[in-house]
């Protein structure tokens, strides 16, 4: 069966940060079921659903970590690699839609010339690698901080946004050649497209772009 980490609320009497315990709750637990799944945009694979608990007992033995340390993991050494994975992710994304764009342009024509050989076609192509290996660069240099075990460089920060910027940009690029190949959208180059939007809420927030930016005036 299924696992699910369940963050509770295990001492409301303190700060949410002093007063949280993270469970690991197996699917087959009496009980436990798992209610509606809500339909999203993008990223569909990652499930959001209800989690119905009808008298479930947990053993102590499936606390995750400390009790009441929910949320320390955020904070530690460590914490920065969410933010250092979302780039990793959004790379992963530009990488397939360039190869998607490329196909497309060589696989389709329009008046009667590969897609490929017009030049509006080759500017957005060649804006789509460049944005693409930029962030990968970036991407590589947040690395080389978190090996050198720099957790407080603005760069790990600063290049999950800058990932937000990029999949949005790269992504609709890769839409528009696939929209000049007959103007029929297609269906992968709309799921980039979904799934790039998410990370405007996990990774191009307000809050994130300040925590970087104290990072670089300390």
């Amino acid at each position: 069966g299924k696992l699910f980490f369940v963050n509770t609320r295990s001492n409301p009497d303190v700060p949410i940060h002093d007063g949280t315990t993270v469970f690991m709750v197996p699917s087959s637990t009496p009980g436990f079921r798992v209610g509606k799944v809500f339909n999203k945009a993008g990223w569909r694979f990652y499930q959001n659903a209800e989690l119905i608990f009808d008298n479930v007992r947990v053993p102590h033995a499936n606390v995750v970590g400390e009790v009441h340390g929910g949320l320390k993991a955020r904070t530690g050494p460590g914490s920065a690699f969410s933010d250092f994975e979302l780039a990793c992710n959004a790379l992963g994304v530009c990488d397939d839609a360039c190869e998607s764009a490329m196909l497309c342009a060589k696989t389709h024509s329009r008046g009667g010339k590969p897609l490929a050989s017009h030049q509006l076609i080759q500017l957005k192509l060649g804006e789509m690698h460049m944005l693409s290996e930029a962030l990968r660069t970036y991407v590589m240099k947040a690395a080389c901080d978190m090996d050198e075990k720099r957790y407080n460089s603005a760069s790990i920060v600063m290049v999950m946004n800058y990932s937000t910027d990029i999949i949005r940009r790269v992504t609709a690029l890769n839409l528009d050649i696939h929209g000049a190949a007959g103007g029929v959208v297609n269906t992968f180059a709309d799921k980039l497209v979904r799934d790039g939007m998410v990370w405007w809420h996990l990774a191009g927030d307000t809050t994130q772009r300040l925590k970087a930016v104290k990072r670089l005036i300390k």
